[in-house]
């Protein structure tokens, strides 16, 4: 979990360079998208952190100023101490800031609702995405109950074959011994 936050916060911050570097230049939002969907994923990343507990390990950057400047507090690794939950804050609170520059960068540059345009259009695709994605396993299910239920059909009647073949043979059998089974 750490280095997910490690990560976010440096996805982040060279989103934010590359956005603040290229808004002047920009002709079109698309010039600026790779880097907004950088800032995206860096804040869902630091967001799903201060959802979760961190795990023991390597300490993030906040917590390493932290321990340093406040010798008396330790580190429990549970998430509990107060210089973990402190480094999750600012690191929330620091994804948070960027990502509100980066809203006023681009609703100066191309208009005030620019933004949240954005936000709505990526939110509907989301969410298009998880109704495909949840309809495709429904169908992955209906798909396997229908095999399921085909070779069960395909057993039974291969099972009704064998006895059927089972009793004709032994018809068979004893008309054979009844007709030259008496020589």
């Amino acid at each position: 979990m750490v280095a997910e936050v490690l990560a976010g916060i440096a996805l982040v911050s060279s989103a934010v360079k590359g956005i603040k570097a290229s808004i002047e230049t920009a002709k079109d939002i698309k010039d600026i998208a790779g880097s907004i969907d950088e800032l995206m994923t860096g804040v869902e990343q630091c967001q799903k952190k201060a959802k979760g507990k961190q795990k023991s390990g390597k300490a993030g950057r906040w917590q390493n100023y932290l321990r340093l400047r406040f010798t008396s507090v330790k580190e429990t690794g549970d998430g509990t101490s107060i210089q973990e939950i402190a480094a999750e804050v600012i690191e929330q609170k620091h994804a948070e800031r960027e990502l509100w520059q980066m809203q006023l960068l681009i609703n100066k540059k191309f208009g005030a609702n620019t933004w949240n345009d954005i936000i709505i259009m990526r939110d509907q695709r989301i969410e298009e995405l998880e109704k495909k994605r949840h309809r495709l396993r429904y169908l992955a299910r209906e798909k396997a109950a229908a095999s399921a239920k085909m070779w069960k059909k395909i057993f039974k009647e291969t099972g009704n074959v064998l006895i059927l073949v089972a009793i004709a043979g032994g018809a068979y059998a004893l008309w054979y011994f009844e007709v030259f089974g008496r020589h």
